[in-house]
Protein backbone atom coordinates (compact mmCIF):
# COMPACT_ATOMS: atom_id res chain seq x y z
CA UNK A 1 0.00 0.00 0.00
CA UNK A 2 2.42 2.71 0.41
CA UNK A 3 4.54 1.57 -2.65
CA UNK A 4 1.20 2.22 -4.24
CA UNK A 5 1.47 5.54 -2.19
CA UNK A 6 4.52 6.65 -3.37
CA UNK A 7 4.37 5.75 -7.13
CA UNK A 8 1.56 7.85 -7.15
CA UNK A 9 3.03 11.11 -5.45
CA UNK A 10 6.36 10.04 -8.14
CA UNK A 11 3.12 10.19 -10.98
CA UNK A 12 1.68 13.33 -10.32
CA UNK A 13 4.94 15.11 -9.85
CA UNK A 14 6.14 13.95 -12.98
CA UNK A 15 3.07 15.02 -14.35
CA UNK A 16 3.14 18.36 -12.48
CA UNK A 17 6.66 18.69 -13.94
CA UNK A 18 5.63 18.15 -17.77
CA UNK A 19 3.03 20.53 -17.51
CA UNK A 20 5.33 23.48 -15.84
CA UNK A 21 7.44 22.94 -18.78
CA UNK A 22 4.86 23.42 -21.04
CA UNK A 23 4.72 27.06 -20.49
CA UNK A 24 4.88 28.66 -23.80
CA UNK A 25 6.22 31.88 -22.61
CA UNK A 26 9.77 32.40 -22.94
CA UNK A 27 11.62 33.68 -20.06
CA UNK A 28 14.57 34.69 -22.25
CA UNK A 29 12.26 37.02 -24.69
CA UNK A 30 12.83 40.83 -24.03
CA UNK A 31 9.73 42.83 -24.20
CA UNK A 32 9.18 45.51 -26.95
CA UNK A 33 9.85 48.79 -24.65
CA UNK A 34 6.48 51.07 -24.05
CA UNK A 35 6.55 54.39 -26.09
CA UNK A 36 3.93 55.80 -24.60
CA UNK A 37 5.90 58.53 -23.22
CA UNK A 38 7.40 59.50 -25.93
CA UNK A 39 7.29 63.10 -26.67
CA UNK A 40 5.76 63.92 -30.45
CA UNK A 41 8.25 64.64 -32.74
CA UNK A 42 9.86 68.17 -32.88
CA UNK A 43 8.18 70.44 -35.56
CA UNK A 44 10.62 71.29 -38.06
CA UNK A 45 7.87 73.76 -40.00
CA UNK A 46 9.53 76.99 -40.44
CA UNK A 47 13.42 76.04 -40.21
CA UNK A 48 15.31 76.23 -42.21
CA UNK A 49 17.69 73.08 -42.74
CA UNK A 50 21.07 72.96 -42.73
CA UNK A 51 23.32 70.19 -44.91
CA UNK A 52 25.16 68.29 -43.39
CA UNK A 53 26.56 65.93 -45.63
CA UNK A 54 24.86 64.80 -48.70
CA UNK A 55 21.36 62.72 -47.50
CA UNK A 56 21.74 64.27 -43.75
CA UNK A 57 20.11 67.69 -42.78
CA UNK A 58 19.67 69.66 -39.60
CA UNK A 59 17.49 71.45 -38.09
CA UNK A 60 18.88 73.26 -35.17
CA UNK A 61 15.87 73.97 -32.58
CA UNK A 62 17.78 75.50 -29.70
CA UNK A 63 21.41 76.86 -30.20
CA UNK A 64 23.71 74.94 -27.69
CA UNK A 65 26.48 77.23 -25.80
CA UNK A 66 29.96 76.83 -24.57
CA UNK A 67 33.56 76.68 -25.96
CA UNK A 68 33.21 72.90 -26.94
CA UNK A 69 31.76 71.15 -29.73
CA UNK A 70 31.32 67.53 -30.43
CA UNK A 71 34.17 65.75 -31.74
CA UNK A 72 34.88 62.40 -32.98
CA UNK A 73 36.34 61.88 -29.81
CA UNK A 74 33.63 62.49 -27.37
CA UNK A 75 31.45 61.21 -24.79
CA UNK A 76 28.18 62.32 -24.95
CA UNK A 77 24.73 62.36 -22.70
CA UNK A 78 22.03 62.98 -25.27
CA UNK A 79 18.00 63.13 -25.02
CA UNK A 80 17.50 60.88 -28.47
CA UNK A 81 14.43 59.68 -30.52
CA UNK A 82 14.74 57.85 -33.62
CA UNK A 83 11.64 57.56 -35.98
CA UNK A 84 10.70 57.10 -39.93
CA UNK A 85 9.56 60.30 -41.05
CA UNK A 86 6.26 58.29 -41.36
CA UNK A 87 6.35 58.48 -37.87
CA UNK A 88 7.06 54.85 -36.40
CA UNK A 89 9.17 55.38 -33.00
CA UNK A 90 12.66 52.78 -34.01
CA UNK A 91 14.53 53.79 -30.54
CA UNK A 92 13.76 56.45 -27.66
CA UNK A 93 15.75 57.22 -24.48
CA UNK A 94 12.39 58.35 -23.06
CA UNK A 95 10.76 54.75 -23.78
CA UNK A 96 8.97 53.22 -20.63
CA UNK A 97 8.75 56.32 -18.72
CA UNK A 98 13.04 56.96 -18.64
CA UNK A 99 14.18 60.57 -17.48
CA UNK A 100 17.85 59.71 -17.55
CA UNK A 101 19.79 60.84 -20.84
CA UNK A 102 21.57 58.01 -22.77
CA UNK A 103 25.78 57.99 -23.12
CA UNK A 104 26.66 57.76 -26.46
CA UNK A 105 30.77 57.51 -27.41
CA UNK A 106 30.66 59.11 -30.69
CA UNK A 107 33.87 57.50 -31.97
CA UNK A 108 31.53 53.95 -31.76
CA UNK A 109 28.58 54.94 -33.49
CA UNK A 110 28.45 52.43 -36.78
CA UNK A 111 26.34 50.48 -38.40
CA UNK A 112 26.13 47.78 -36.90
CA UNK A 113 23.85 44.71 -37.99
CA UNK A 114 23.88 42.33 -34.68
CA UNK A 115 21.89 44.15 -32.53
CA UNK A 116 19.95 41.77 -30.26
CA UNK A 117 18.51 43.75 -27.63
CA UNK A 118 16.52 47.03 -27.25
CA UNK A 119 19.36 49.72 -26.90
CA UNK A 120 20.69 53.10 -28.32
CA UNK A 121 23.02 50.94 -30.85
CA UNK A 122 19.55 50.37 -32.53
CA UNK A 123 19.96 54.54 -33.19
CA UNK A 124 23.38 54.07 -35.06
CA UNK A 125 23.63 55.14 -38.42
CA UNK A 126 26.53 56.87 -40.49
CA UNK A 127 23.92 59.70 -40.57
CA UNK A 128 23.44 60.40 -36.81
CA UNK A 129 27.26 60.57 -36.76
CA UNK A 130 27.99 63.20 -39.04
CA UNK A 131 25.00 64.96 -38.42
CA UNK A 132 25.86 65.38 -34.08
CA UNK A 133 29.49 66.84 -34.82
CA UNK A 134 29.87 70.00 -34.20
CA UNK A 135 26.98 70.46 -32.06
CA UNK A 136 27.39 72.08 -28.57
CA UNK A 137 25.66 71.25 -24.77
CA UNK A 138 21.77 72.31 -24.78
CA UNK A 139 21.47 72.68 -28.82
CA UNK A 140 18.46 70.70 -29.74
CA UNK A 141 18.13 69.58 -33.33
CA UNK A 142 16.03 67.20 -35.81
CA UNK A 143 18.21 65.42 -38.26
CA UNK A 144 16.86 63.76 -41.40
CA UNK A 145 18.78 61.09 -42.62
CA UNK A 146 18.34 59.41 -46.43
CA UNK A 147 18.32 55.90 -46.58
CA UNK A 148 21.97 56.07 -48.17
CA UNK A 149 23.00 57.16 -44.97
CA UNK A 150 20.93 55.20 -42.23
CA UNK A 151 20.09 51.56 -42.78
CA UNK A 152 20.46 50.82 -46.60
CA UNK A 153 23.40 49.16 -45.86
CA UNK A 154 21.73 45.92 -43.40
CA UNK A 155 22.10 42.58 -44.43
CA UNK A 156 18.52 40.85 -44.69
CA UNK A 157 16.83 39.75 -41.31
CA UNK A 158 18.49 41.58 -39.20
CA UNK A 159 16.97 43.78 -36.29
CA UNK A 160 16.56 47.33 -38.57
CA UNK A 161 16.43 45.31 -42.00
CA UNK A 162 12.90 46.32 -42.43
CA UNK A 163 13.95 50.45 -42.67
CA UNK A 164 16.87 49.87 -45.06
CA UNK A 165 14.13 52.36 -47.39
CA UNK A 166 13.35 54.51 -44.77
CA UNK A 167 14.21 57.94 -44.24
CA UNK A 168 14.70 58.75 -40.44
CA UNK A 169 14.03 61.52 -38.14
CA UNK A 170 16.49 61.79 -35.08
CA UNK A 171 15.44 64.25 -32.24
CA UNK A 172 18.25 65.00 -30.40
CA UNK A 173 19.37 67.00 -27.03
CA UNK A 174 22.45 67.29 -26.15
CA UNK A 175 23.02 67.44 -22.29
CA UNK A 176 26.35 67.13 -22.12
CA UNK A 177 29.94 66.67 -23.36
CA UNK A 178 32.68 64.56 -22.20
CA UNK A 179 36.40 65.03 -24.18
Amino acid sequence: MQIRFTNVLIALAVISLALAACDTTDPFRIPPPDFSTVPEALDITGLDPIEIEEGVEAYIHNEGEGDFEVTIRDNISVFLTLRTTEGEIIYSSFNDGRTSPTSIGVGNIQLNANIFQYSVFLAFTPGLRSGILGMKEGETRTLIVSPERGFRGLPDNTTNSRFRDSSLQYDIELVSIAN
